[in-house]
């Protein structure tokens, strides 16, 4: 139990610090383990995939915005189910502040049909124990090496 919480500190910080920057450059090898999800698929088992970086593909925003340390805020992506049974699949977002303005440019339109991919890591919130996407940007371009650069 103390080395999951070390890795997911570890995880945490390493997060933090790529997103001081303008934007978070990922090497060539973890690019090419990055796995693209739905809402629906990724929220049925966000935990196990704590650690993670991934791809997230949504339809709109959730209209609350809510700051929780001075410079994190929190909010939620969502994706309607395209068989209408269920309804909506939202799973939990952190956004940091300097990224705030990019992702509220997000439609919060639950008609919307467009679909929207943002990349970010999965961590654990071990205070209030549950699962989110650190949000990292919307917008990649490789190099010829293979490393990413993420960004707004």
């Amino acid at each position: 139990m103390k080395n999951t919480s070390s890795l997911i500190l570890a995880l945490s910080c390493i997060g933090t610090i790529n997103l001081l920057a303008a934007s978070t450059r990922i090497d060539a090898k973890t690019w090419r383990t990055v796995q693209t999800y739905d809402v629906r698929a990724l929220s049925r088992n966000l935990k196990s995939h704590t650690g993670e970086l991934v791809a997230v593909k949504f339809n709109f925003r959730g209209k609350d915005t809510h700051q929780l340390k001075s410079n994190w805020y929190e909010s939620s992506i969502w994706q309607p189910d395209p068989q209408g049974k269920k309804g909506f699949s939202n799973i939990r977002v952190m956004i940091a502040k300097k990224d705030l303005a990019a992702f509220k440019s997000i439609t919060t339109d639950a008609a919307s049909s467009a679909e929207i991919t943002v990349y970010g890591r999965v961590l654990w919130d071990s205070e209030n124990n549950f699962p989110f996407v650190q949000l990292l940007g919307r917008n990649v371009v490789v190099d010829p090496s293979g490393t990413a650069t993420v960004s707004w």
